[in-house]
């Protein structure tokens, strides 16, 4: 039998630009073709037969507990991400290992969730888990969508949307993850604190995954793991008014 997770929905945040688009700036209620993207995203997670619980952490108000899908609960999103996800972690009561899902990927479904799990279960001793996309894949299957993508030594990757993190390790990730919010609009400051070497290397495309997979170990002082995922689902966010319209033309093409 394979091992099964909580899982976290993360929709804090907020999208200004949507309300035009679907009448509300939380992402997760917003329908795309009459479904919500939160109804998505928990067919996905429980069509993959891996999930025990799934815990939707919101901002306050957004929406009604009868309003969840079945088999959903609710907790109140904080003022950032990392505390976010500390909350959510407490009132699932996990010390295990959680997956965490972005709220913006509504086309993600139950074989990328489970090809990212099973991935993962073959590094056991690491602690945090990121999905890496090549740009391939992602051309392959969805040849319209515009990702942002970083040329390494080893391949051309976008970033994914999802998470797996040892929950016992969130009170020691969330004060890390506060130095590298606080350092994002200061370059010369991040670049410092990184590395300038490891800067180059990446600037030259010569940053191997390995050797950005041991870097961010080193500066979160945790076992990370690097997982490259054969679904270019889990990076199809929507981020701007022409994701929305690209992936809402691609899901009515699926249903047709």
């Amino acid at each position: 039998m394979k091992k099964t997770y909580d899982a976290v929905i993360l929709a804090g945040g907020y999208a200004p630009w949507l309300k035009e688009k679907a009448g509300t700036d939380i992402r997760c209620l917003a329908r795309l073709n009459d479904k919500r993207i939160l109804d998505y995203l928990t067919d996905a997670l429980q069509g993959s037969g891996r999930i025990r619980r799934i815990m939707l952490a919101a901002p306050a108000g957004a929406i009604a507990r009868e309003d969840l899908p079945l088999g959903v609960e609710l907790c109140e999103a904080e003022q950032d991400m990392p505390t976010t996800a500390k909350k959510a972690a407490d009132a699932l009561i996990c010390r295990e290992k959680l997956l965490f899902v972005c709220d913006d990927i509504p086309m993600l479904h139950a074989a990328a969730v489970n090809d990212f799990l099973d991935k993962c279960e073959e590094y056991p001793d690491s602690q945090v888990y990121y999905p890496v996309i090549p740009k391939e894949v992602c051309v392959k299957d969805y040849p319209q969508a515009q990702r942002t993508y970083a040329k390494l030594a080893d391949g051309i990757f976008t970033g994914g949307n999802m998470m797996v993190v040892d929950a016992s390790i969130i009170p020691q990730g969330l004060a890390k993850a506060r130095e590298i919010f606080a350092r994002r609009k200061q370059p010369f400051q991040l670049c410092r604190w990184l590395g300038f070497g490891f800067i180059f290397k990446f600037l030259l495309h010569r940053l191997t995954l390995a050797e950005a997979e041991k870097r961010t170990g080193e500066l979160l002082e945790l076992p990370c793991k690097v997982v490259v995922s054969s679904y270019a689902e889990v990076g199809m966010d929507i981020d701007k008014p022409a994701d929305w319209d690209l992936i809402a033309g691609y899901l009515a093409a699926d249903r047709k």
